[in-house]
């Protein structure tokens, strides 16, 4: 399963279709879909994360935890919307 979050305004305009394309690159890959999760979120939200789980007292654009089990992809995906709007 796949699930997309926003703690900002920024909206996904085609999650299915974006599930579709990485359950199918998972599976081209010979893995398994867990659960993945995807949160759209500010500056302020990620700096936190990155000081509370990785000591990292910087902003970022993405963090990612890696939970899978074996062949089975589990993860959580934080994206600094701020980030990646300033870096593009």
């Amino acid at each position: 399963m796949i699930e997309f979050y926003s703690e900002t305004e920024f909206q996904l305009t085609n999650p299915e279709g974006i599930s579709d394309w990485i359950s199918t690159i998972i599976s081209n890959e010979n893995y398994e879909l867990g659960e993945i999760t995807f949160v759209f979120c500010d500056d302020n939200y990620l700096h936190k994360l990155n000081v509370d789980f990785l000591n990292h007292d910087t902003f970022t654009d993405i963090i990612s935890f890696d939970n899978s089990l074996g062949k089975q992809v589990h993860g959580e995906i934080y994206i600094s919307i701020d980030r990646v709007k300033e870096n593009a």
